[in-house]
């Protein structure tokens, strides 16, 4: 009778006890564990300008901290969004940037929340990483779908334990403020599969040879950015025998030494791109007909290369194309045959025309008055022949003309 007596009150003060944890989680109260986690990890910043983790206090429920997000079920840190977004930044835009940053170490006790945290957000906090190299650790955090480091101010490799997050839908890292990140082998970005957005920016790429095959491994990408990453077309393959960039959308390569846009080129199996960034990729040679297989295309920038030659006819099937910036490229033809070139498909909703310095002539703007949703038209006079368009005989929507004096 007493030992049937104990157990049930053992029994009683277990169910009290998860009942109390369950009331306490519901609540919002955090694991713990977690809180002082995160206490060490704030321990490790030495500066905080703008008092982003000053309510992460000892006592209180760091589910209520600023930054900080935990599950409704479970009271787990799932979220931490430490980015400076400052909306103040003042006139110098880097000093701006380091006067409302995050400063000190990211802290390894960040680790304890491996098992729950999923988002991890320390962006543009420039001086951060104190020149220190990105950790290693960071790779052991596999429960991240979204991990942002852009601008952080680590320097040095990129840590290849990052290829261990294989449920990343998102990764942006570079420092396009301080680009000293480097890697010579991303074979790890392979083991990534469900990524779906991936931004790298100033990332010293130079030393890698495979990167267009890398990315093509990678069946989920809807977002590629490797701009300015000192890539180079030498050893890229001249088509993709199999092309698993099937869902791709918007890719931006500018930046990089690509210099050839000659055919065969991988870039033109990638047909379902809606946005495509080539510009300052030191292009030369002319424009490939090869283009007009981006039928999807509704951004194009192919500005400050030296393209020559007049756009190609071929691209009569892009009618979606809403943008085109043609600028810095030697066209060296009229305005008349360029508007001509647009395909006439996407004049309805075509709205940006830029064509600075590209050494384009003419007398009369005319047919502008067919692109009836143009917002911009951007170019340089390089001929006293230029006839500027009258108001009425523009796009009823056109806002802005700029003409560059030379």
């Amino acid at each position: 009778m007493a030992a049937a007596r104990f157990l049930f009150l053992v029994t009683l003060a277990t169910a009290s006890s998860s009942i109390d944890n369950m009331n306490k989680i519901l609540n919002g109260s955090c694991i713990p564990a977690e809180r002082t986690a995160l206490l060490s990890f704030k321990a490790g910043i030495t500066s905080d300008p703008d008092n982003r983790i000053a309510s992460w206090q000892q006592g209180h429920d760091c589910c209520r901290w600023n930054g900080v997000t935990c599950s409704s079920r479970t009271g787990h840190v799932i979220k931490l969004d430490l980015g400076n977004r400052s909306p103040t930044l003042g006139e110098d835009f880097f000093v701006g940037f380091e006067d409302h940053s995050l400063r000190g170490q990211v802290s390894s006790s960040l680790l304890a929340l491996r098992r729950s945290l999923g988002y991890l957000d320390l962006s543009l906090n420039v001086v951060l990483g104190d020149a220190m190299a990105m950790p290693g650790f960071l790779g052991s955090l596999r429960k991240l779908t979204y991990l942002d480091l852009s601008n952080t101010g680590f320097r040095g490799r990129v840590p290849p334990q990052l290829g261990n997050l294989t449920r990343l839908v998102q990764l942006d890292m570079g420092n396009f403020l301080y680009p000293e990140l480097y890697s010579d082998d991303i074979s790890w970005l392979g083991h990534l599969c469900s990524l779906e957005h991936l931004h790298v920016r100033s990332v010293n790429l130079s030393g890698v040879t495979n990167w267009v095959h890398t990315v093509n491994a990678l069946p989920n990408l809807v977002v590629l950015t490797l701009s300015s990453c000192g890539l180079h077309m030498s050893n890229a393959p001249s088509s993709l025998l199999r092309n698993n960039l099937t869902v791709l959308e918007e890719l931006d390569l500018s930046g990089n030494s690509l210099n050839s846009l000659a055919t065969p080129n991988w870039l033109w199996d990638v047909t379902r791109l809606k946005s495509l960034s080539l510009r300052g990729c030191e292009l030369s040679g002319t424009f490939p007909d090869e283009l007009g297989n981006l039928t999807l295309l509704e951004t194009f920038d192919i500005s400050s290369n030296n393209i020559k030659g007049m756009i190609p006819g071929t691209l009569q099937k892009m009618c979606n194309l809403r943008s085109l910036s043609l600028g810095g490229n030697n066209i060296n033809g009229d305005i008349r045959e360029v508007i001509e070139r647009i395909p006439s498909c996407s004049w309805k909703n075509f709205k940006e025309l830029y064509m600075n310095d590209a050494n384009i002539t003419g007398t009369t703007l005319q047919l502008v008055s067919n692109l009836t949703s143009l917002s911009v038209l951007e170019r340089s006079i390089t001929s006293r022949s230029l006839y500027v368009v009258p108001d009425q005989q523009a796009g009823a929507n056109t806002t802005g003309i700029l003409i560059d004096q030379m």
